[in-house]
């Protein structure tokens, strides 16, 4: 029997989209490969009410509940998910595709000298347990093929969330886990917070991008604007993250965060490659840029050829207007 183990991953006490999506999708492959069990771990404080409705199928959720683990510790997270897997007999374990799960996932495969394959689009249902990921930016489709029994996944955030959805009983178990001390954590230096509410660019429904058209830190307050009418999240090109213009966080393309939001604004991005191979999975793209022949336009629903600062604040104040006829 195939058992599975997925790391659900919280943020401020919040579970990530992305990880729940990783559950369902992980409870999909179970189902077609059948004999298969999947459990989680959760590491952190956190209210398990919010997960009603959100998870599909049976199975079991370890969670670790000691307020020292509500911030990322390498070594407690490593030791915990390491236990569960060898206690639990498991051949698989799944993260979703995060910066914490980069971190992570490689001193799990050295620990457990597992396979480890990340940037997975999906897992092939064979016993080989194979994985397909996108190379060259997105050109190509490549197979890759583990060669331990024991095998880590990173599954690719640009699929969309699954569709698949199946009721069952979800069991919650507490862990027991030791007593933590000064020594063994890491010091808080600085906590930094971009903006209270707004969601990791990598989990947003919309996005309002902007790249070196924007020309300067202060221009993004403009994009800032827009988002939060929209109730989305700001992300930038690798150019504007280069500039300093925006945190690495929000940098999204082959070297930032893959995203599949249902709305894109592209404002001042020429569309390299790179980014391009981060939003492949978007829903709608709206470009805005002063090329036309800027390579976004080939990708683009809809596009607005123009001087992004003059086209923005006349978008901001038509959006205003139309929601307050609402």
């Amino acid at each position: 029997m195939n058992k599975f183990l997925v790391f659900l991953e919280q943020r401020e006490g919040i579970v990530k989209k992305s990880s729940l999506s990783t559950w369902n999708r992980v409870q999909e492959l179970a189902a077609l490969r059948g004999e298969s069990v999947v459990s989680g771990i959760l590491c952190g404080p956190l209210d398990i009410q919010q997960l009603d409705g959100t998870l599909s199928g049976d199975g079991v959720m370890y969670h670790a509940s000691d307020d020292g683990l509500r911030l990322y510790n390498q070594k407690y997270y490593t030791s915990l998910i390491a236990d569960i897997f060898k206690r639990e007999a498991c051949s698989a374990l799944f993260f979703a595709d995060t910066a914490m799960s980069r971190d992570l996932a490689p001193r799990l495969s050295v620990r457990l000298q597992a396979s480890l394959l990340s940037g997975c689009s999906f897992v092939e249902t064979d016993a080989a347990g194979g994985c397909v990921r996108s190379v060259y930016s997105g050109s190509f489709l490549a197979s890759f093929v583990p060669k331990q029994r024991e095998r880590i996944y990173i599954l690719s955030s640009r699929v969309p969330e699954a569709a698949y959805f199946s009721g069952g009983h979800l069991e919650f178990r507490s862990l027991d886990t030791q007593s933590f001390t000064a020594e063994d954590l890491f010091p808080v230096v600085r906590r930094i917070v971009m903006r209270e509410g707004s969601p990791d660019v990598a989990e947003a429904s919309i996005i309002v991008a902007g790249g070196r058209g924007m020309r300067s830190a202060e221009s993004f307050a403009r994009l800032e604007q827009l988002a939060a009418l929209l109730g989305g999240s700001v992300g930038a090109s690798r150019t504007a993250v280069d500039e300093g213009w925006r945190p690495h966080a929000e940098q999204i393309g082959q070297t930032g965060k893959t995203v599949a939001p249902v709305l894109y604004f592209a404002c001042g991005i020429s569309g390299a490659a790179q980014h391009l191979a981060g939003i492949g999975d978007a829903g709608i793209v709206v470009a805005i840029n002063s090329d036309r022949h800027a390579p976004i336009f080939d990708v683009a629903d809809y596009g607005i050829v123009g001087d992004v600062h003059l086209v923005l604040p006349k978008l901001i104040d038509s959006l205003k207007e139309f929601l307050k006829k609402k």
